[in-house]
């Protein structure tokens, strides 16, 4: 997915502070499910899959999935395509409910007019669904990036804090490893946390 690591945040957010004025500081938040990056990416003239940063292996069943709406897909990113050449809808393959299909499920929307020209926010097609907001918090109008991405983690980490868990049934029960944030306003920069997984990898290290 488009990661945005520390530095990067807070250049982002400092920059769009400074450009303009910003009328509302709100983050609204949606769980992040667990599973792999994935990306589907529309041109007019193809249509091809991600995961992680590089190409779907060919035996991959998001290949599948894609085929199976192409049609769908052609048809909510088709006004877009007329004056961009190039959209990229990320988010994660992963396990459904019933723990033997997969799925896809959207977080974030690139939309690229051209190699300088390029906008990412959260994902709106009417095709897939949106999922779910629950958690909205709200910034200090003085508030700098270093302090904004500071907060977003540690709200993240209360949400998904697993470690008291048994090593295991967190993974097992599919519960959610992070949380997406996006902006109110647009000019803000979003911010994707994944705090369960470095949980994960200091299990992974310690046994």
């Amino acid at each position: 997915m488009f990661l945005y690591d520390e530095s990067q945040f807070i250049k982002l957010f400092d920059g769009a502070v400074r450009a303009g004025e910003i009328s509302n500081y709100e983050y609204v938040g949606r769980l992040l499910l667990p599973g792999e990056d994935a990306s589907i990416i529309v041109k007019k003239s193809s249509m091809t899959v991600a995961i992680g940063a590089v190409p779907a292996p060919t035996d991959h069943p998001i290949h599948a999935f894609v085929a199976n709406h192409e049609d769908e897909i052609r048809d909510v990113t088709a006004q877009d395509l007329r004056s961009h050449q190039e959209i990229v809808i990320a988010g994660r393959w992963h396990l459904n409910r019933d723990c033997e299909t997969e799925s896809f499920e959207p977080y974030l929307t690139r939309r690229i007019a051209d190699a300088s020209s390029a906008k990412t926010s959260k994902y709106d097609y009417d095709f897939f669904g949106f999922g779910g907001y629950g958690n909205t918090i709200a910034l200090r109008p003085d508030v700098s990036g270093e302090g904004a991405f500071a907060f977003m983690v540690a709200v993240t980490a209360h949400i998904t804090d697993y470690s008291h868990l048994s090593p295991g049934l967190a993974e097992s029960m599919g519960f959610p490893t992070g949380m997406v944030w996006y902006p109110v306003p647009s000019e803000l920069p979003f911010l994707v946390v994944e705090h369960a997984m470095k949980i994960k990898e200091q299990r992974l290290a310690c046994c």
